[in-house]
């Protein structure tokens, strides 16, 4: 692989947009390019990882989505397919995150039931365990996107531990 430019696009969170570069590399063998997306990015997602991930937290919590949107300035439609989305594939999330952690060398703890509550602890499970391993700092949310290869909000893509 090779650096091939790059191409700038707008994240939002927290109120502000904000700019982020996506550096690009090519396949020197095939030709084929890659975005390479910041942790903070989700694949075909305008907000950033942290802020949908606080959202869908509260709303595991028992919040109503609309309470949730409301306090984050974002439509109603919006975070409710988040938490659509997010159930929708909460047991491949936490497959593919529970795996990561023991490949990382660390122990999964009791899990809590629920397929949104599991996966939930796998997205925390994966950051401490990358924190351990690699040093990392920074959000759960951001950590487990890295492992989730940029798909752990994608609109229509599945992680990458998932055969096409």
């Amino acid at each position: 692989m090779i650096f091939w430019g790059w191409y700038e696009r707008t994240v939002r969170g927290d109120g502000l947009d904000q700019r982020v570069k996506v550096h690009r590399a090519m396949c020197k063998v095939c030709g084929r390019s890659q975005g390479l997306a910041p942790d903070l990015v989700a694949v075909g997602r305008l907000d950033g990882v942290e802020v949908i991930g606080r959202a869908v937290e509260e709303m595991a919590a028992g919040r109503p989505a609309a309470a949730v949107a409301s306090d984050a300035g974002l439509p109603y439609t919006t975070v409710r397919d988040w938490r659509r989305r997010f159930a929708e594939r909460a047991s491949l999330l936490a497959d593919g995150l529970l795996r990561a952690v023991v490949a990382l060398g660390s122990t999964v703890e009791r899990l809590p039931a629920g397929e949104v509550a599991i996966a939930l602890a796998a997205i925390k499970a994966a950051a401490a365990a990358a924190r351990r391993r690699f040093g990392l700092a920074g959000d759960d949310w951001r950590l487990a996107n890295l492992v989730a290869g940029g798909h752990l909000y994608s609109t229509n893509t599945n992680p990458p531990w998932i055969a096409a």
